[in-house]
């Protein structure tokens, strides 16, 4: 639901980015009589924290994914992390509001004027209630990751499955393998070429090999509306279980089978040296829904998103602001030796 405070919308240009980020950066803006505004940049967003509460502000960015450029797409863009969001984390996603200019001509946060912007409003989270610092400082509880295990398998049991034909299914995974390959050849990686061929070979021979593991997984209802972006960082552990930071931008991106985003969180805990977390969310998963994820599948998987993530990496060395930091490549490297190793693992 849109607050119904507003009487109409500005042009884009009227406030600049600077202007808006530089007003939400004071305390006396928020309604929660702040003393302090906590700021926290990244790639797609600028966050607030305020109290007890985070805003997040989109940047009109675009790329191959997405234009957030107008304000009518960040809107729409808003209204839908909140809804893919409350699957998983009801009670931390609180809605959004409007950035306006009010009637003497002020930007004002949640007020009555001309809107030129929306905010996404959350219950801020501490940072040490998070898988990803529990990994870190080695205090991850077992009771704690089958809590979130649990919460996370009831989503999967009661999500639809999506229908779709299982050669488009796999045509889809072949084209981002592909897709991936393309971009890491490019020269300005410096990656290996000779290892993203491997990785590429291996992993399209399996597709074309092991179709029927593929197959099945369709037939069998496992591809799912998912999280998306199922991260250690996105897990929260108490007060209560809750996942945050669903991939909003594009459905198609969040369809994938429950043993792919499953996979994908695994392989991300033992990029932090963690060998054990992700093998308790597959265990629980598959204790409770009785589906019985080949091995071979989940190594496939491993491989295809550790390769993903090592463009993903890669490419902020083509951006502004960022292009000058070597831990990009270093980290870019480090993916792309495990995607390596997992390919390895397929039988051809």
């Amino acid at each position: 639901m849109l607050p119904n405070n507003h009487t109409g919308l500005v042009a884009e240009n009227e406030v600049p980015l600077k202007a808006k980020v530089s007003f939400l950066m004071q305390p006396s803006a928020y309604p929660e009589k702040a003393t302090n505004v906590e700021v926290k940049e990244t790639h797609m967003s600028w966050v607030f924290l305020v109290n007890e509460f985070a805003y997040k502000l989109k940047k009109p960015v675009t790329n191959s994914l997405f234009d957030f450029q107008t304000l009518k797409a960040r809107l729409k863009n808003c209204l839908e992390e909140v809804r893919v969001n409350k699957r998983l984390a009801n009670d931390i996603y609180l809605g959004i509001v409007p950035l306006v200019i009010n009637e003497v001509g002020k930007l004002q946060l949640d007020g009555k004027g001309q809107i030129v912007d929306w905010l996404v409003k959350m219950k801020r989270i501490p940072e040490e209630n998070f898988l990803d610092l529990a990994i870190k400082s080695k205090k991850h509880e077992k009771a704690l990751i089958e809590s979130a295990a649990r919460v996370l398998t009831e989503f999967y049991k009661n999500a639809s499955p999506v229908k779709t034909d299982p050669v488009l299914h796999r045509k889809k995974l072949k084209e981002e393998v592909i897709s991936t390959h393309a971009e890491l050849i490019k020269p300005v990686y410096h990656l290996p070429v000779a290892v993203n061929q491997q990785i590429t070979n291996k992993l399209l021979q399996f597709l074309d090999m092991h179709y029927l593991l593929f197959d099945n997984r369709v037939a069998n209802g496992k591809i799912i509306e998912a999280h998306g972006d199922l991260k250690p960082e996105h897990i929260c552990l108490v007060p209560q279980s809750a996942f945050i930071d669903a991939l909003e931008f594009s459905t198609e991106l969040r369809i994938m089978d429950i043993a792919e985003e499953l996979s994908f969180l695994d392989m991300e805990c033992e990029m932090m040296g963690d060998h054990v977390t992700g093998k308790i969310f597959f265990d629980y998963y598959q204790k409770v829904s009785a589906d019985r994820i080949p091995e071979l599948l989940i190594f496939f998987y491993k491989s295809k998103k550790a390769f993903l993530r090592t463009y993903l990496i890669a490419r902020h060395i083509t951006e502004p602001g960022y292009k000058d930091e070597p831990k990009w490549l270093t980290r870019a490297n480090a993916y792309l030796q495990l995607a390596h190793k997992y390919a390895e693992k397929l039988i051809l």
